[in-house]
């Protein structure tokens, strides 16, 4: 499958480098600045620039769009791409609101197209591994997700600059960038929680710089911890009757994962690659095949994580 590239940024960069090593094509990049859009394709080795996604949309040779832009412009991009007969592989989070999650899956399954988001949590072999675990720890009676990581940007949100990753207009915070990975962890495991509550510390621009997510679920409670303004030793933790699962270093990166059982029994599992690799090479097969069932499958979870992320907003009074 021939890829077309939407974005120049670092997370652009790295999902290009690791569909090259799983032998994709990716044949084209676009960047509203030419001068980006030319270093990235020396730098890549990619043939086609287009200053304009409505032009690389329309060029045949490329079968797969993948969005890597600010938050703000992924449900227009998807849309566009959609329209234009591609499939689309959308950086997370996927859009900022559930109407409009289900209209581009009904765009999507009405032309036939593959459309996933693009959310390492989801393809990690550990993450796999916790699903088939989770029998062995009895009823689950608390989770516990902490994914802190201080923001190289945060420094210049303190100097009275706004990072698109810190700006309201661009649908960032640490809710949508960061405890987002907190979120598709637990709603991957439990489902849609009954009630959510969010605690969030705001920058005076009114942005969530970090915040406690409270995922209540029956019999159980998941607290989410993100932040962008700090940074912790992170992990995700199932505590059972019977046991416990471990994952460090937590969601977005479920490198390694330790399950302990009350007699004191354990038994780890680790990987060791990037947590981009696994989730292109959980992709691959799905794309390589054109898997309507795992496409519509991926998209309700990605739908799951997208209410809870609204209520979420809601409930704090954040606003887009």
């Amino acid at each position: 499958m021939k890829i077309g590239i939407v974005g120049t940024g670092s997370i652009a960069q790295t999902m290009t480098a690791e569909f090259q090593r799983a032998g994709l094509a990716c044949i084209a990049v676009c960047s509203r600045r030419a001068e980006t859009g030319q270093a990235m394709a020396e730098k890549f080795g990619i043939p086609k620039v287009y200053t304009s996604l409505s032009a690389m949309a329309e060029d045949p040779e490329a079968e797969l769009v993948y969005i890597a832009t600010p938050n703000s412009l992924h449900y227009a991009q998807t849309k566009t791409a959609l329209l234009a007969g591609k499939h689309v592989l959308c950086e997370k989070p996927f859009v900022p609101a559930a109407a409009q999650a289900q209209e581009l899956a009904a765009l999507a399954r009405e032309r036939g197209l593959l459309l996933f988001e693009a959310i390492t949590t989801a393809y990690h072999p550990n993450y796999a591994r916790a699903k088939q675990y989770l029998k062995e720890i009895g009823p689950v009676k608390a989770v516990c997700c902490t994914f802190c990581q201080y923001s190289s940007r945060y420094d210049a949100l303190l100097a009275g600059q706004t990072p698109p990753v810190f700006d309201p207009a661009f649908c960032g915070g640490a809710l949508m960038d960061i405890n987002l990975y907190n979120i598709h962890f637990a709603a991957g495991l439990f489902g849609a929680p009954s009630a959510v509550h969010y605690y969030p510390n705001r920058h005076p621009n009114g942005i969530d710089t970090s915040g406690v997510l409270v995922l209540e679920y029956p019999g159980f409670v998941c607290s989410c911890t993100g932040a962008k303004d700090s940074a912790a030793r992170n992990s995700a933790q199932i505590i059972g009757s019977r046991g416990s699962i471990r994952i460090e270093p937590g969601a977005s990166n479920c490198r390694t994962l330790t399950l302990t059982r009350r007699g004191g029994d354990e038994e780890t599992s680790e990987y060791t690659e990037s947590p981009w690799f696994y989730e292109v090479r959980g992709l691959l097969p799905l794309l390589e095949r054109r898997d309507a069932d795992a496409c519509r499958a991926a998209l309700e979870q990605t739908n799951r994580v997208v209410s809870i992320l609204e209520a979420a907003r809601r409930d704090a009074g954040l606003g887009f």
